[in-house]
């Protein structure tokens, strides 16, 4: 780190006198303690480097990292400010609280703490809009609209108006919108028509943060702009940095796949030279809506000798009318366990193992899992559940309380192996009814219940699994929709036709380049669990 060997102006030696009184014991960031933010500070204050191993880009690591927000980073907010005040690093400042001002991943206790702590610092800022240097202005208009307050309206809209750089323009509609001016539309459609390429991006941006309707106007102002990649990447909006992707993404997102992939067939048509960010884009298209696959099958087909155009049909794989076949449906938690997954012991020495205790100091993953795999394998060995019960009970013991997902696939897991007793998990009723709460537990806890013999309210918990459909374990949610079908009312198997028969997919994780192939699976398999249900 290369240390600037002036001193600090008066200035800034009063805002490092004043992080320096600061109780940061207080407060904590990404790494725990906060203590070590003084010295930060200071080095952001006095360090002219900005790369990612200087002083900012430790402090960045610590009160912003990965986009998530600390009550340290409520506490740095003021002294940022200052330093920005006292000319100190000011790019560097306002671009870390827009940043912060913009999270919503905030740990426990920085909730609204950090927008507000900047919102509370704007009127000392505002003269920044009109700095000289245009970056500075940027950075500052940027974390002016992530306040998201009417106070910098006015500021705001001078920028728009009077600013000789037009990425400064550009960031101050977006900011408009943000900070909900009453005439955002009219501003956005004065704006499609701006001569500056950079505004009329942003307007593009800016309709969808407005929640204006999609039509051809705005794909011509969108296709108007030359560079769009270039463009995109020079506006603070890291997530629209390929903006023809993420319009077609919130196109899908929105249900309208029709429309994403007519804006990709217009952006292949107008494409001049090199249409690798077009193919691009048809694939995340493909990824997202069932409809928009077969619209762009046959863009796939033109440029398939291309590396992009045949990542692009190895997304889409075979034809729609060779619907996949249904999988046998097979309740999954009672296929045997792997050859070679059971532990390869004696019976007495798998009794002593399952009941032996969980640890209760320092609980992993493998600990329960081993619990589990113990048990499982002498149900299958012996048929005495006892020790399944035992460690399922121990393992939902242990898991109370702890939120995190890991330990919600562990709920998952003990709400598994549960399901293979059938009607002897009677006595973990109690038990599978707290994991009911956990979302990706859910599906194997109604899988459990139902074949328990416990009561249980199938419409809601049918309901509440088709609102996640694809989001967790899909097996998980084919054998549960078997499981409850016959216990469904109409309208609880009429929406999970609607889930079935929608055009967004319902899978969209995994390796890529399956997605298709996976949702065109996952859609039989669960037409197969809804089974005669569905013809009702």
């Amino acid at each position: 780190m290369s240390q600037q060997t002036t001193s600090p102006s008066a200035e800034v030696a009063a805002v490092l006198a004043a992080v320096e009184a600061f109780d940061w014991t207080t407060v904590s960031h990404a790494y725990g303690d906060a203590t070590d933010l003084p010295e930060m500070l200071r080095a952001l204050a006095l360090d002219e480097d900005t790369g990612p191993d200087s002083a900012a880009g430790d402090l960045w690591g610590s009160i912003c990292h990965q986009g998530t927000v600390y009550s340290a980073s409520a506490a740095a907010v003021p002294f940022l400010a200052g330093l920005a005040v006292a000319g100190a690093a000011p790019m560097e400042c306002f671009w870390l609280l827009g940043a912060m001002a913009e999270s919503e991943d905030t740990a426990p206790g920085a909730e609204e703490d950090v927008r507000n702590a900047v919102r509370a610092e704007v009127d000392r800022l505002l003269s920044f809009a009109t700095h000289p240097d245009a970056e500075v202005r940027q950075a500052a208009v940027h974390a002016f609209g992530q306040a998201r307050t009417a106070d910098v309206l006015p500021t705001l809209r001078a920028v728009l108006e009077r600013d000789s750089t037009p990425v400064v323009r550009a960031e101050a509609l977006i900011a408009l919108v943000r900070c909900d001016a009453p005439e955002q539309a009219a501003l956005i459609a004065a704006a499609y028509d701006d001569v500056a390429t950079e505004v009329r991006l942003a307007s593009v941006f800016a309709a969808f943060d407005a929640g204006l309707p999609w039509d051809d106007r705005v794909q011509q102002v969108l296709l108007s702009v030359d560079g769009l990649d270039d463009i995109g990447s020079s506006l603070h909006d890291g997530h629209r940095h390929e903006p023809l992707s993420w319009v077609v993404g919130e196109l899908c997102d929105a249900g309208h796949g029709a429309a994403a992939a007519g804006l990709v067939l217009e952006a292949a048509d107008r494409a001049d030279g090199d249409i690798s960010a077009v193919l691009w884009a048809a694939t995340q298209a493909c990824e997202a809506s069932r409809v928009a696959t077969e619209l762009l099958r046959p863009l796939a087909e033109k440029h398939v000798d291309s590396a992009e155009g045949r990542w692009l049909a190895e997304t889409i794989g075979s034809r729609a009318d060779s619907t996949p076949a249904p999988r046998p449906l097979v309740l999954t938690f009672d296929q045997p366990l792997l050859p070679g997954a059971a532990p390869d012991l004696g019976i007495e020495e798998l009794r002593e193992r399952a009941a032996t205790a969980l640890p209760d100091d320092g609980l992993t993953t493998p600990d329960i899992d081993r619990k589990l795999m113990v048990a499982a394998t002498l149900w299958e060995r012996t048929a005495d559940p006892a020790p399944m019960v035992g460690a399922v009970s121990e393992a939902a013991e242990r898991l109370s309380g702890r939120e995190s997902f890991i330990w919600g696939y562990e709920r998952a897991s003990a709400a598994r192996t549960a399901a293979r007793l059938g009607p002897a998990a009677a006595p973990l009723e109690a038990a599978l009814r707290t994991f009911l709460a956990d979302p990706i537990a859910l599906a194997a806890s109604a899988t459990a219940l139902v074949r328990a013999g416990c009561e249980l309210d199938a419409d809601d918990v049918a309901m509440r699994l088709a609102a996640q459909a694809g989001e967790y374990r899909d097996e998980d949610t084919v054998t549960a929709l078997a499981t409850l079908a016959p216990l469904l009312s109409p309208a609880s198997v009429q929406r999970w036709r609607e889930v079935i028969d929608q055009d967004e997919r319902l899978v969209g994780r995994g390796v890529q380049k399956s997605a298709v192939a996976a949702d065109e699976q996952f859609r039989a398999d669960l037409l197969a669990a809804l089974g005669s249900a569905a013809r009702r």
